[in-house]
C-alpha cells in the first residue's frame, strides 16, 4: 500500500484531559503562534475538531488556521492516496528535492527518515543533502530525478526527459507527481515564512546552498511553442493541448467523464479552464486542485491588484507564457500600470511602487530569490495583510506556482498568432 505522502508532517502533540475527554492542543510555531482552542474563531474550531477526531493536527496545520477557508480548499491537494501513479519511494524523492530546493528543514528532518523506510538508499539521501546528484540511482529513481531536476532548475523539460517519464509514470504519473510537487512547494513557502521549529534537540540537516539541486549537465534548451491541439469535447467545452493531447469524450474513462460533468455543471466553482486537459489524466487530483484554485481566485480576501501582482512574479519566476499572458491583461484590469508589469517581464525591480504593492512585491520576490522570508520582509506583509491575508498570499503563489508547472511541462499552446512575451532568463527576479 502506499504510504500516503502527507505522512510528511509529524503529529504535534495532543493531551486528554478534563472530565469529559475535552482535548488541549499543542500547536507549535514561530512567526505564527501555536493557537490554543479557546482562542480560535467557530470556523477555525470546526477544522480543529475534525483533525482531532481524524489523523490530528499536522504540518502547517497551525500556520493554515489563520484562514480555513484556504485549509479547506488545499484538501486532497498533495494527490491520490489510493490510485496514485507513482510510488511511495518515487514519491519521498519528489519531496526530498523540493525540501532541499527550499532549505525546508522539518520537512526534510520527516521525510529523511520516511524515505528511507520506503527503500530510498542513505547514500543518495546525503548526495541530496550536499547539492549532489546520487550516484546508481534505479531507473524508477532515475526518471522523477531527471524530470524534476529540469523543471526546478530550468522551469522546463526536454523532450526526452518528458518521454521517459511519459513511458514509465504514465501520463497520470506526470500529474500526480506535480501534484506531489506542487503541494509540498507550498508547503515550503509556509514553514520557511514562519520558520517553523524544529523537534526539540533535533539540529537542522540542510546547509543553505547557492545552487541546491545541481544544474543538468545538458542545457535544456527553450523549445518552440507547442502546435495548437484543440478538442472540441461539447457544446461550451474546448479542451487545448501541447505535449498531453486534449482528449475527446469518448476518448475519457468513466472518472474522466465524471470529472468533466462535474466540472462543466458547475458542481465545480470556475469551470474547466486552462489546466483542466492536464490534470484529467488524474481526476483524483484534478478535482482538488480546482476547488483550491477557485478559492485563491474568486473568494481571497488579497485586492484583485495584490493578486495579480503576486501572480504575475511568480509567472515571470516560472517563465510561463499562458499563464503571463492571460494576467498581464488581468493585472492591467485591476489597476497595475503598464510600466510595473513590462519591468516584471523583463526581469526588473519597478519603480514608484505604491506601499501595499512595493509590501507584496518584496514579499513574493524575496521568497522566489532566497526561498527565506527577512524579518523586515515578513513583518510588512504581516502589518500590511494580517496574518489572513499573508497566508492567503501565499496560498495564492502556490497555486499559480502549480499551475505554471503544469502549464510549462504541456507546453501549453498559446492562443492563435499570439508570441511569447517572457524572454528566457537565468534569473528572472531580481
Amino acid at each position: 500500500m502506499r504510504l500516503c505522502v502527507c505522512c510528511s508532517c509529524l503529529v504535534l502533540a495532543l493531551i486528554l484531559s478534563g472530565p469529559a475527554g475535552a482535548q488541549k492542543l499543542d500547536l507549535r510555531g514561530d512567526r505564527f503562534p501555536g493557537l490554543t482552542y479557546e482562542e480560535m474563531t467557530p470556523e477555525q474550531k470546526a477544522i480543529t475538531d475534525r483533525a482531532l477526531a481524524g489523523r490530528g493536527p499536522i504540518g502547517t496545520f497551525n500556520i493554515l488556521l489563520r484562514s480555513p477557508e484556504l485549509s479547506e480548499s488545499m484538501r486532497g491537494t498533495a494527490g491520490p492516496r489510493a490510485n496514485s501513479a507513482i510510488s511511495a519511494k518515487q514519491s519521498e524523492l519528489a519531496i526530498l528535492m523540493n525540501a532541499r530546493l527550499w532549505t525546508t528543514q522539518f520537512e526534510w528532518y520527516v521525510h529523511h527518515r520516511a524515505a528511507v523506510q520506503v527503500g530510498l538508499d542513505e547514500t543518495k539521501i546525503t548526495a541530496l543533502i550536499e547539492g549532489r546528484r546520487p550516484e546508481n540511482m534505479l531507473p524508477d529513481e532515475g526518471v522523477v530525478y531527471n524530470f524534476l531536476q529540469q523543471l526546478q532548475t530550468a522551469k522546463r523539460v526536454s523532450d526526452a526527459a518528458f518521454e521517459a517519464a511519459r513511458e514509465k509514470l504514465t501520463e497520470k504519473g506526470i500529474v500526480d507527481l506535480i501534484g506531489v510537487v506542487g503541494f509540498y512547494g507550498v508547503t515550503s513557502m509556509l514553514m520557511n515564512a514562519d520558520r517553523y521549529p524544529m523537534p526539540p534537540g533535533q539540529k537542522p540537516e540542510l546547509m543553505p546552498l547557492a545552487q541546491p539541486l545541481p544544474l543538468p549537465s545538458t542545457p535544456v534548451e527553450e523549445s518552440e511553442p507547442a502546435p495548437v491541439r484543440v478538442v472540441q469535447v461539447r457544446q461550451g467545452l474546448e479542451l487545448r493541448g501541447g505535449r498531453f493531447a486534449p482528449l475527446t469524450y469518448e476518448e475519457m474513462n468513466p472518472a474522466q467523464k465524471a470529472f468533466t460533468d462535474r466540472a462543466m455543471s458547475g458542481k465545480i466553482e470556475g469551470g474547466a479552464g486552462a489546466p483542466f486537459n492536464v490534470l484529467l489524466r488524474s481526476p483524483e487530483l484534478g478535482e482538488p486542485v480546482m476547488r483550491y484554485g477557485a478559492h485563491v481566485r474568486f473568494h481571497s480576501p488579497v485586492p484583485d491588484k495584490l493578486k495579480e501582482l503576486a501572480i504575475l512574479i511568480t509567472a515571470r519566476y516560472w517563465g510561463a507564457q499562458f499563464q503571463w499572458q492571460a494576467h498581464h491583461r488581468a493585472g492591467a484590469q485591476a489597476g497595475l500600470s503598464e510600466a510595473v508589469i513590462v519591468a516584471i517581464g523583463d526581469g526588473k525591480k519597478p519603480t514608484g511602487l505604491p506601499p501595499d504593492e512595493q509590501i507584496v512585491y518584496n514579499f513574493a520576490t524575496e521568497l522566489f530569490r532566497t526561498t527565506q522570508i527577512g524579518d523586515a520582509t515578513f513583518n510588512a506583509a504581516k502589518q500590511r495583510l494580517g496574518e489572513r491575508g499573508l497566508v492567503e498570499l501565499m496560498g495564492l503563489i502556490g497555486y499559480y506556482q502549480i499551475i505554471s508547472m503544469i502549464a510549462d511541462i504541456d507546453r501549453y499552446p498559446l492562443p492563435n498568432g499570439a508570441r511569447p512575451e517572457l524572454r528566457p532568463m537565468a534569473n528572472p527576479i531580481p
